[in-house]
């Protein structure tokens, strides 16, 4: 069978009890997301990744938040004038809205993982927040996958401490399917274990380098964002490119299979097609 490739990063503290910095007022999250592409399609990402790195003379890997802090890597970007500031932004957005990819993740809001009470209930266990991004993120892929006649695989930014974990959620995935509670969970059509085993193939984890993690770093905080602030520029741009899973599917499909905003309140800002809606969210893994 061809096959579809999901390519992963996460953004924010998965530590459920950390203390959020100043920076990250109003808008504090843990996500696992990144974009799904078909596997032939995967040389034109790269092409494209090449292209602007290429115009512009970029030589560390691409990483939005020291992109947007103008910092390390990215620290040039505060000494262009305005008008060449915003060429490179335009040119960023544009080859992002270009690669053939569909963004999909899992985006958690801490404190309203908090004042739900799983944190009273489950410890301060930051692998929960994980397990749960990734077993979402993951089956709203395999529904994809499916619905192309694909295969799944899955390639993530490597980190020593988190590679073996990652690998075995995903095992834990083929061989037991999830562990949600079942009964908060029958809306999404919760998939069984033998779709897992049948449809996910392989995963593997590289480094910074890879040019489509680099791509991955930038949908997921694109994502995250877009449950605080719906007029985040980047997001509008990929939205409008339909490189969203949610502009990208039918309104039937988004409930089960579009971006998943995880214990989010009524207060949180997002628009009419974030799939979310409060008191729709599935009870945390046991």
């Amino acid at each position: 069978m061809p096959q579809l490739n999901l390519y992963f990063d996460d953004t924010g503290s998965r530590h459920p009890d950390k203390k959020s910095d100043a920076s990250r007022d109003g808008r504090d999250w843990f996500a696992l997301g990144g974009f799904l592409i078909k596997q032939e399609d995967e040389d034109s990402a790269k092409r494209l990744h090449a292209e602007i790195v290429e115009k512009w003379n970029i030589q560390k890997p691409f990483h939005l938040t020291d992109m947007l802090a103008r910092r390390q890597g990215f620290s040039w970007l505060g000494k262009l004038t305005d008008e060449n500031h915003d060429k490179f932004w335009w040119d960023y957005k544009t080859f992002l809205a270009r690669i053939p990819a569909i963004g999909i993740a899992c985006v958690i809001d801490r404190p309203g993982y908090v004042g739900r009470g799983y944190l009273e209930k489950h410890g301060a266990n930051k692998w929960l927040l994980c397990r749960s991004a990734f077993d979402i993120m993951v089956e709203r892929s395999v529904k994809i996958a499916k619905s192309q006649d694909r295969k799944l695989g899955i390639i993530f930014e490597g980190s020593v401490g988190t590679n073996d974990t990652i690998k075995e959620y995903f095992k834990n995935l083929k061989e037991n399917g999830l562990a949600f509670d079942q009964s908060n969970s029958t809306q999404y059509k919760p998939l069984s274990k033998e779709d897992f085993s049948s449809t996910l193939s392989t995963i593997e984890y590289k480094d910074k380098q890879s040019q489509l993690l680099q791509i991955a770093d930038s949908y997921v905080y694109a994502m995250a964002r877009n449950g605080y602030d719906k007029h985040f520029p980047l997001y509008i741009r990929l939205r409008d490119a339909k490189r969203i899973a949610n502009f990208a599917l039918s309104n039937e499909q988004i409930a089960e299979m579009g971006v998943k905003y995880y214990c989010f309140t009524g207060n949180s800002s997002r628009n009419s097609k974030t799939g979310v809606s409060p008191g729709s969210i599935a009870a945390p893994i046991r």
